[in-house]
């Protein structure tokens, strides 16, 4: 007679670690997993392998002030690092930092684009590590909206 085991369903982390702060302009913290905060996540946000950041800097905010602003929080699915163009994904530069952007080709190869038109496009390169796709954002780290997809104007 053989005995079957089951093991207990894994549930889904209802909490998101913040690892620090990610960049929405030029990358400038060479620090970013300073902070040891977690973030209660709604049901429709979990997700296995996310992590929070929060935001710093204007390059992700639209012209009318909406978007990714500022001091509010980002939950990124580091299981997501399929890059699909016109999405929203956590990089990690050279030196470490974190930035928030969009992804894109510029002259025909995939590029770092910001929302807010101030900043030009950066180039990716080797040296440039895609640490999951960004699928929610939140000004207050209780009441997230999902990122949308955009395409190039």
């Amino acid at each position: 007679m053989s005995q079957s085991y089951f093991l207990p369903r894994r549930s889904v982390p209802h909490k998101a670690a913040v690892l620090g702060f990610i960049s929405a302009g030029s990358p400038a913290d060479p620090d970013p997993f300073r902070r040891s905060e977690r973030l209660p996540i709604p049901a429709p946000f979990r997700r296995f392998g996310m992590f929070a950041a929060q935001v710093e800097g204007d390059s992700m905010t639209l012209k009318d002030g909406a978007g990714i602003v500022a001091g509010c929080f980002v939950l990124v699915d580091a299981r997501d690092v399929m890059t699909d163009r016109g999405h929203v994904y956590a990089f990690q530069v050279e030196d470490g930092s974190l930035v928030v952007k969009r992804l894109d080709l510029h002259q025909g190869r995939p590029a770092m684009y910001s929302d807010n038109a101030r900043y030009p496009p950066t180039p990716l390169d080797r040296s440039v590590r895609n640490l999951g796709r960004v699928y929610a954002y939140s000004l207050d780290g209780r009441h997230w909206t999902p990122t949308k997809y955009r395409g190039r104007d």
